[in-house]
């Protein structure tokens, strides 16, 4: 076996090598430009066996095949980087290499002494696809380091490598080192881009897992993993715990036991099943409640997916955790709310059969409360007569609170509505030696009825006046302030306690012995038909309801 044998052996395996590692790379991730890339080095790979034979010696088909299967083959080359550089590819690529190949084969055909003459135009063309991929890659790819550079050079190096093979092709004594340049140079070239395509891939691999990890450490959820096998214990959880449980993930990693000790007992049985059986118990979200580092008790949503190995045996679950307990106490004031709306409804079908017994009732007892012959039950004709007030007080406001009716809403000034009723508030906090002060500022017309705001106005009013102590104050503002038009009614009582505040407005909730719990329900209802808002803001020196109503 001669050096130049040796010299296409050696080719021939590192070409081989490439279409291997290739096809195997293929048939991993699936990529259209790596299996492209399979296939051109796969053809090179075909063309240089028929190097064993003498260009002289092919015959004239042979030639012209290789010649045209060559430029095809280095167009498929151009397709796939293009791929690769998500560029792309001109069709003036396809055109010149047309080109290329009719007038290599005319040549060919018509003057087969000039052979090399012939080929030169496919020479300039692989040439210039050795040039403008060694620019690409250098220029054009966006990865950093060394490999760019590396593949770069060893196109540029094949391009020239190319040009010169026209002129020592005839030169015997360097054929062989030919082939082991040209093979060099390939694979280079090939284990350059294979590194560069691993590259690219840890890259987008490191890229999607930034990704992934922002999105679970600034989820609002808290997201976790519970190894049941071999021990059962938190692998990983969320910044956001801290949040939901006031524990951090550091802590959950610490004590194991942890994630099972906030479960409130009463839910014990629900997680219970869930670590015994998670595959049935992740049919479904789980609700249960969740005892805070504070000792607080919320309500959370639970979904997990259990996790298998390879012989199909649950080895740990994932779950979501999600805070409901807002949307929890929603769905409890709507409950409520039906609620008051169906005694609202029996109050308005009744009223007047309950009102009339009563009106006759109390009609009797203020009639025998002045008969001399009663006048030793004074104190219990009184009592009965204040009682039967109280019914029809509560009577009168399930029906304000809870009534249908149509809004007679018309363009005024807000300060018209406070004057008219002024009267009306000074009276009734003089009568408990108390006052009501007004500072009216005129602010811009908005949509109101009258009605219903006189009533939001007394009920405010009314219970600021019993919230202040003996010579108590109570003062109304109307101002605007950022396009809203805001009513202020102030006390200087003590302040709400932080349990009623942090639930205030909810029907029959009440501070006050003889209350019915519907004062406020029936502001936060004027205020909600007005599009307006409610803000409360109370302390140790006095309470302040602030109504903002939107001027547009």
């Amino acid at each position: 076996m001669n050096f130049y044998d040796l010299s296409i052996i050696a080719t021939l395996s590192a070409t081989f090598a490439v279409v291997c590692v290739y096809i195997f790379l293929y048939s991993l991730y699936r990529q259209t430009y790596i299996g492209l890339w399979a296939v051109f080095w796969l053809v090179t790979f075909g063309s240089q066996i028929l190097y064993r034979t003498p260009l002289q010696e092919m015959s004239k088909p042979m030639i012209m095949g290789v010649q045209v299967t060559q430029v095809a083959n280095y167009v498929l080359l151009v397709f796939a980087t293009c791929k690769f550089l998500d560029i792309k590819m001109s069709k003036g690529w396809y055109y010149w290499a047309l080109i290329v190949s009719i007038i290599a084969n005319i040549t060919f055909v018509v003057a087969p002494p000039l052979l090399l003459v012939g080929a030169m135009p496919t020479f300039l063309y692989i040439a210039y696809i050795y040039f403008w991929l060694g620019w690409m890659f250098i220029h054009h790819l966006d990865n950093k380091g060394w490999g760019k550079i590396i593949v770069g050079l060893a196109f540029i190096g094949s391009g020239l490598h190319t040009l010169d093979m026209p002129f020592l092709l005839s030169v015997t004594w360097f054929v062989p080192w030919g082939f082991l340049i040209s093979g060099t140079l390939r694979f280079i070239i090939a284990i350059g881009i294979l590194m560069l395509y691993v590259e690219r891939n840890f890259r987008d691999l490191a890229s999607k897992e930034e990704q992934y990890r922002l999105l679970a450490e600034n989820a609002a959820d808290t997201i976790y993993l519970y190894k049941l096998k071999p021990t059962q214990e938190i692998e990983y959880v969320t910044p956001s715990t801290k949040n939901l449980t006031g524990y951090s993930a550091e802590d959950f990693f610490k004590t194991p036991n942890l994630f099972l000790s906030l479960v409130h007992p009463s839910d014990k049985a629900l997680i219970d099943k869930l670590i015994s059986d998670p595959i049935t118990a992740s049919s479904a979200p789980m609700t249960l409640r969740i005892i805070r580092r504070d000792h607080t008790i919320i309500w959370v949503e639970q979904t997990t997916v259990p996790i298998m190995d390879d012989s199909g045996t649950c080895i740990a679950f994932e779950g979501i955790i999600r805070d409901t307990t807002a949307r929890r106490e929603l769905e409890q004031n709507v409950s409520r709310l039906d609620r008051l709306n169906t005694v609202g409804q029996m109050a308005a079908n009744m009223a007047h059969e309950i009102r009339n017994p009563l009106t006759t009732v109390q009609g009797y007892l203020q009639f025998y409360l002045k008969k001399p012959d009663f006048s030793a039950y004074i104190e219990q004709f009184s009592l009965l007569i204040s009682e039967l007030d109280r019914a029809n007080l509560i009577i009168r406001e399930y029906l304000s609170l809870c009534k249908n009716k149509s809004r007679d809403l018309k363009p005024m000034q807000l300060i018209s509505v406070i004057q008219d009723i002024y009267p009306l508030l000074k009276a009734a906090a003089n009568a408990s030696s108390k006052d009501v002060l007004y500072y009216p500022e005129v602010t811009p017309t908005i949509y109101l009825d009258e009605k219903e705001i006189r009533q939001l106005v007394l009920n405010l009013v009314r219970n600021a006046l019993e919230a202040t102590n003996h010579n108590g104050v109570v003062t109304i503002r109307t101002y605007e302030k950022d396009n809203d038009v805001i009513l202020a009614i102030q006390d200087n009582g003590t302040g709400i306690p932080q349990h009623i505040l942090d639930n205030i407005g909810k029907p029959f909730l009440t501070t006050k012995e003889n209350g019915t719990g519907l004062g406020l329900a029936v502001v936060y209802r004027i205020a909600h038909d007005h599009q307006a808002v409610v803000q409360v803001d109370s302390g140790p020196q006095g309470t302040t309801f602030n109504i903002k109503f939107k001027t547009d």
